[in-house]
Formats: structure tokens, sequence, C-alpha cells
């Protein structure tokens, strides 16, 4: 039977209105090439063929008008069908004759296995009916795969101008070929006096949705589209008129996402006739990723932390076991000394204080609510550099980068440095995989799978998150080294040996000058800062106070308890307290707005003269210590006291 689409029509009992789950796949400052990049090649890394030795194989095209069959395209697109996109509020389709085409092929990977004439069918290798019928449902494995949200291929939808994807699978279960076609219109919609679903198919059968098996028309299918799939296992996507598909911005964002994998050798991607694998991921990153450009997009992955990550990968060759912390550190409030095997940790402040890199393993239990507690790890890579001007940090779960995840950068008051936390256990990936949000790029431990799969989730992702700036606070031994230029502008350069110069002096016109040098006078704060036995206060400064024309002021206060020999804001852990838990640590504030509770920060704002912030709860054995940081409005200037 020769395929066509089918439209369903809306019926009882059926919910109606927008899919939600592709607002979660539009996060602020990502764009959609770069969700979409993240999704075609994280896909393929969880579908590896367990016969397949070597690595998994991508490859991105874009076919311009003349490179496919532009008629098989328009046939397959009727007018029909444009004039559904639109009454679901799509915009028109672009010119035909304009039209490209996006192909996705990955090979070395199983095909969508499962059943393909039932699609009630559930269970974890039910691939087909994941991809084509399942919203908000995965079915990759429970070993860690690297994302398990079922919602990740809207993504293939959102960047077609069309809506529609149709795939081709040869699936290594049983050799079987598929075709089949689907539509993800962003709402019900009107057409011809009926209402019809979100979804339609371009598909065979009568009463479901049944893949195309005939060979004929598969032929004619991959000749229209120039698919290289012969008999190979594996998925191949035909998109067609993909929205701003930039081909040089996929590749920094193959870089940026999936450097790890390509220099482990368990990805190799071709895109736009270049091949990226293990032997020049780093030349290629050396052109699109340059310093300054992975700078001015945030980015941790610099020609300096990716030799970091290349170190590692090299001692994991080579059989190199990181120093392994004793059981319990996890639950302590900070990593004490004796967490480490006896004369490690002097070796590791060693080797940190000559800019070395160094690597801990971490051994943590995952608690499911079904079976026994599972003795899991993960390792923390940490390199503090001697010229480094900002924190460099990864969290890569398998071969996923976990990339809004930063608390090296949040812990304001630790070195700068270079992290790196690898989880590569199966357990505790899946363990984080069901905290990941859709997108995988933060960690939630609010995450409704977690509540129903773990015991006490919360304590494991905090152990998780936090490993790396503890580990740092205790193997730096609570110093922050001197930074040599902070006062530069105010003393003048040393003359060279043999040469006479004024001391901040110039010669003009052959007359030397002297430049006379201000130093800032003293400022008498606008605020002061009372603590008590389990409570401080932020108020006004008597006269200095800030005026109505100075509001409002922007302020971060940050409290910690006194420790012994260390700096306690450094030597802050989460255990210690967490202002975020409003129940325990209650705020009253007076003319001033909180706007976030992070950690061991309050961010306000003070709105009126006469202001009060007081934040209560602390324990009344310790002492507690706070520091305020404001901005000033004039000329944004950020002023510390403490």
């Amino acid at each position: 039977m020769k395929a066509s689409w089918i439209f369903p029509e809306t019926g009882p009992y059926q919910v109606q209105g927008r899919d939600l789950s592709e607002d979660n796949f539009a996060p602020e400052g990502r764009t959609n090439l770069e969700i979409l990049i993240r999704e075609v090649l994280q896909n393929p890394l969880d579908a590896r063929d367990a016969g397949n030795s070597g690595p998994v194989k991508v490859q991105i095209s874009v076919l311009k008008p003349g490179e496919f069959d532009h008629g098989y395209l328009v046939e397959l697109l009727n007018g029909e069908f444009g004039k559904r996109l639109e009454a679901s509020g799509g915009a028109k389709l672009p010119e035909m004759s304009t039209a490209t085409v996006l192909v996705l092929e990955d090979f070395g990977t199983t095909g969508l296995n499962g059943s393909w004439n039932d699609q009630n069918a559930d269970g974890s290798n039910e691939n087909w009916n994941a991809f084509w019928f399942r919203e908000g449902e995965g079915a990759k494995s429970l070993s860690g795969s690297n994302g398990r949200a079922g919602q990740g291929k809207i993504t293939y939808y959102r960047i077609s101008a069309a809506r529609a994807v149709f795939g081709y699978t040869i699936r290594n279960s049983d050799g079987q070929s598929l075709l089949m076609g689907r539509s993800a219109f962003r709402k019900v919609y009107p057409f011809n006096g009926s209402k019809y679903l979100k979804h339609s198919f371009w598909c065979t059968g009568q009463g479901q949705a049944l893949p195309v098996l005939d060979e004929g028309e598969i032929l004619a299918f991959r000749q229209a589209f120039g698919l290289e799939r012969k008999d190979e296992h594996g998925l191949s996507l035909v998109i067609p008129m993909p929205i701003d598909f930039e081909p040089k911005a996929a590749i920094q964002t193959i870089i940026t996402e999936f450097y790890y994998p390509i220099a482990c050798g368990n990805l190799e991607v071709r895109i736009g006739g270049m091949d990226i694998g293990r032997s020049n991921v780093d030349s290629v990153a050396d052109h699109v990723l340059p310093d300054d450009r992975a700078r001015e997009i945030r980015s941790a992955f610099t020609k300096g932390f990716r030799k970091l990550i290349g170190g590692t990968i090299g001692e994991e060759r080579n059989g190199v076991t990181p120093v392994e912390l004793k059981p319990g550190w996890d639950k302590a409030s900070a990593i004490r000394e004796e967490f480490f095997p006896e004369g490690m940790l002097g070796m590791l402040r060693g080797a940190i204080e000559k800019g070395d890199s160094i690597s801990v393993r971490c051994p943590v239990t995952v608690r499911p609510k079904i079976g026994q507690p599972v003795q899991t790890w993960f390792d923390v890579h940490l390199q503090i550099p001697e010229d480094l001007d900002r924190v460099e940090e990864a969290y890569i779960r398998r071969d996923l980068l976990i990339g809004s995840e930063t608390h090296l950068a949040s812990s304001a008051h630790l070195q700068k440095a270079r992290g790196l936390t690898l989880i590569k256990d199966a357990a505790l990936s899946a363990f984080l995989a069901d905290a990941e949000e859709p997108t995988h790029l933060k960690w939630n431990g609010s995450r409704p799978r977690l509540a129903e799969d773990y015991l006490n989730p919360q304590a494991t992702l905090r152990a998780v998150r936090n490993a790396a700036p503890r580990l740092l606070s205790v193997i730096s031994n609570g110093l922050v080294k001197m930074d040599v230029k902070a006062l530069a502008k105010y003393f003048t350069k040393p003359a060279e040996e043999g040469k006479k110069h004024a001391s901040g002096g110039d010669k003009k016109g052959g007359k030397e000058t002297k430049e006379i040098i201000v130093f800032p006078a003293p400022v008498r704060r606008p605020f002061r800062i009372v603590t008590g036995k389990d409570r401080v206060h932020v108020l006004p400064n008597g006269t200095a106070a800030p005026k109505t024309g100075d509001l409002p002021m922007s302020c971060v206060l940050e409290l910690a308890y006194e420790g012994l020999d260390q700096d306690p804001f450094k030597a802050y852990d989460p255990f210690d307290f967490n202002l975020t838990d409003e129940k325990n640590h209650a705020v009253i504030v007076a003319g001033a707005n909180v706007t976030e509770r992070l950690n061991n920060r309050i961010h306000f704002e003070v709105v009126n003269p006469d202001f009060s912030v007081e934040v209560q709860g602390f324990d009344q054995n310790i002492r507690l210590r706070a520091r305020l940081n404001f901005t000033e409005k004039n000329d944004g200037t950020t002023i510390g006291e403490e």
C-alpha cells in the first residue's frame, strides 16, 4: 500500500490545546540549532549497537535545490498539507523552488527496534513506538542512557518550517527496513468544518499508523534524498525546510557540547564535507573555537581545558587510578583531611601548587526504593593554572555535557580553577538521567522520577554537584593565590636595568612629565551588619545611609559559620545550612525586596532609605560571619564590606 497523510480528527475524552513539551526546549540563551545538535548526537550515542567496537558515526548534511528530487518533496508536502499547517497557526510554507532538506544519518547503532504493528506496546526496547507515538515518555534502557525524558524529538519538528520529519530505519533486531513520517503542529486546529489533532502521519495501514514496507517505495525515498544507508543498521532522518541551519555554528556546537566523546573515540561526525574524529578534533576546535570565542560564548572548552580532558583520557587508557576518598565523605559538612588516604592530600596539594592536574574518585551510594543500595562513584579532575582569568568547568554524564551545571563558578571565594566532573558509572548515570531537565542542561532534585524511584535523592545530587568546590577548598588549604596585578594601575612599571625614567613619568616634546597618582579616599559604607546568636541583620548606617536618590541598590548578603584556620566563606558547605530552605531560614524585610536565595547568599534590592533585612534560623553554638556586596546606582560599582 502506498503511503499517504492521515490527519486524525479530535474525539471524545481527548484533551486539546498546545504541545507544552516544546516550551521545555526553548531555554534562554540557547538557539534552536544548539538544542537540535545536542539531540542529533545524543540519540545515536544512546543507540550504540552492542556489536560496534568503534565510534558511532553521524552524518549531517543540508541538501540545496538541485541536490535532491524536488518533485518528490512537492508530492510529500502537497497543497492540503500546507493549508492544514497554516490552519494550525503555522507559517506559510516557503516557496518549493527554494526549499532545502536536512538529512541526518547514524551508523553503528541499533535502529528503531520494537513492535512496529502495535503502537500500544510499551517497554525499554520499544524504540519505534517511543519515537513515533510517545510524548514525555522514552524507551531508553535504565543503564544510564544520555537521555530518557522522551521529549527531545520535538526538536526535530521545531527546526522544520513544515513541522514534519520522515524516518527510515534498518533494525539490528530483525534486519527489517521501515519508513514513516509524522508532523507535529503546535496545536489542534479547525479544517473544513471539523477539528483535528496536532499530530498526523505519513504512513500506510487502516485503523493505525503502519510503516512503509514496500522495497520499491523505500528505494524511491532513499534515492530522492540521496541517503547513504544501504544495508547498515541505524536511523536516517529527513527534515524538510530546516530553519536557520548554519553548518559553521553547528560545528562550533559539536565542539562545545561533544568534544569529550569525540576525543574519547566514541563519536565521529561528518558535516559540511568535514570529518571530525579523535585524530583531528583538536585542530578543528582550534579553528572554530579559539579561546577568545570560547570566552565570548561562556564555554569552558578553551585549549587549556581541552588539554585537561585529554590528560584524563590518557590516564584512563594507561590504567592510572585516581586518589579515592574514604566512604562517608559525602555525609560530612566538609571534606576533611581524614577522608584522604594517608599521605595523599599532601601529594595532591603539591601537584596543584605546581599547576598540574589532579584526579580524585568520589564514592557515593544510590538508594533505589526497590532493591538494595548501590555503591557507585564519579571522578573529579582539578587544575589551578597560574594565568587563569576565569573558572572553566564541566559536568559530563557518560558522553553528555550538562551545560548549565556550574558550581566552582558559583563559589565566588575559591581560586579560579579548571574542574571536570565525570560520571561514567551506569548506576549513578541512570540516577542523574532521572534528575535532568528535558533539555539535559541542568539537574533538578525535584524531578518526579527521582521521588518515584529513589530514597533521599537530594543528598546524592548535592554530593555530585558540590564535590568539585569542596575538594578545591580542602586541597588548596583555604589559601587564595595573590593577584599580583590587583593594584597595578596605582604603580609605575619598573625601569629596565641601565635605563632611567621618573616614576610615573614619560617624555613629551623632549620634556619629562610626571603623573600624579591619586589614591581613592576611604568611603564610609551606607550599610551596617549586626549579627546575633541565631540571626543576622542588615540596616542603614546612620548618616551614611543611602538617600532616596541613590535607590534602588542591589545587594548580596553572604553568610558562613566561623571555622578554624580557614576562610569561613571558602569553607561554606550546603550541609551547614541552605538559605533556599524558607522553612528553617525566615527572611524578614522592610523597605527591600528579596530577589534570590541561593546556598549561603541572599540577593535583595533596597528600595527605601529606612530599610531592614533580617535572616533567621542559624546554629546558636557556632559563630556566624556575614559580608555584604552592594552595587551603587550611579556608576554600577560593586563594593564589598564585612
